[in-house]
């Protein structure tokens, strides 16, 4: 995506979302007013045992451990189940002793222990970012209501952490490869209209909400898209940025879309132009490194500077949507005020 893109989306967004937030109801995940209710005792002590918060975080270390798989294995059209962790040198199996997060990378100073062949660092930073998020999110949704005398909402407390461990994927893959797997986005936007239909509570969002901002934010992007292949014939835009809108539209709603493409273009531009300054690059690779020399993709412009190269835009939209995810309701407010 090219810099001059990045503003325009902002603009074109806030036309097309502007009378909806205006209606929209003021449920947004993880915040809001709690009813003081009954809750068993027994699971008092447990959701706020001093072990509580840190099992939270080993479970994110867990799953952190199993986006790293999905990271290295789903862009290359492997299988995440079988065969078993590698060494990517030696290629023996990983025994479980030395496959614990967290655990097994700083007792093994981040290397094998048939071959002595280091392992990238992103491997730690994937595995703390999962139980980080775990932990946050289990203080949001479950000790905090119960602190305040309401009822631990555990499904939102996993459901958001699966979503934001997708964003997470999401970025390293795009990072990485310049696209957005369906495996991982499509799965979790049926997910997030699913529970918006049957169960609103739990993500803060209605159906409407959740249905109206996946079809918008998905047609934004695609739309963008289609007009720079027709008129210019480039593809400015992948269409994977477009499902992943899709997937942010069901969990966050109109509020946590506009938000989404928002800051994650402001961001964008905020990051990625001092990187270009220094010489430095956004992505880890090439777009023509990865996918060869598309005509579609056209050529960067070198006469448009900074603004003219190409970055990924998916690990924006999902910085922004993770910060939504966690500071939903100021943002909300944030968002609506700004738009009146």
């Amino acid at each position: 995506m090219t810099g001059g893109l990045f503003a325009a989306l902002t603009t074109s967004l806030a036309g097309a979302l502007g009378s909806a937030l205006a209606g929209a109801p003021t449920i947004v995940p993880g915040t809001g007013g709690v009813l003081p209710v009954e809750v068993n005792p027994t699971l008092v002590r447990v959701l706020l045992g001093p072990w509580s918060g840190l099992g939270a975080f080993f479970w994110g270390l867990l799953w952190g451990s199993f986006a790293n798989v999905v990271i290295w294995r789903v862009p290359r059209g492997q299988s995440v189940v079988h065969p078993g962790s590698r060494c990517g040198a030696c290629v023996r199996p990983i025994r479980w002793y030395d496959n614990i997060p967290l655990i097994s990378y700083l007792l093994l100073r981040g290397r094998c222990r048939a071959c002595g062949a280091s392992f990238s660092t992103r491997y730690l930073i994937v595995e703390l970012l999962g139980g980080l998020l775990s932990f946050t999110l289990y203080t949001q949704h479950v000790a905090t209501p119960l602190v305040a005398g309401g009822a631990p909402a555990l499904a939102a407390w996993l459901l958001w952490f699966v979503f934001g461990l997708a964003l997470v994927i999401v970025t390293f893959i795009d990072l990485d490869f310049w696209i957005i797997p369906d495996a991982v986005v499509l799965p979790l936007a049926g997910v997030g209209l699913l529970c918006a239909a049957f169960v609103p509570d739990v993500l803060g969002v209605t159906l409407i909400d959740a249905a109206l901002a996946a079809g918008v934010g998905f047609s934004l992007l695609a739309g963008l898209r289609w007009v720079y292949l027709r008129w210019r014939g480039l593809e400015a835009l992948g269409l994977g940025d477009a499902k992943l809108l899709l997937m942010v539209g069901a969990f966050c709603g109109n509020a946590g879309l506009l938000w989404t493409i928002s800051a994650g273009a402001v961001q964008g531009l905020l990051i990625a132009v001092p990187m270009l300054l220094l010489g430095r690059s956004v992505a880890n690779s090439s777009l023509e490194e990865v996918h060869g020399d598309d005509p579609e993709l056209g050529e960067e412009d070198p006469d448009a500077g900074v603004m003219g190269v190409r970055v990924p835009f998916g690990p924006f939209l999902a910085l922004a949507a993770i910060e939504f995810m966690i500071l939903g309701e100021p943002l909300r407010d944030l968002v609506v005020s700004l738009l009146r």
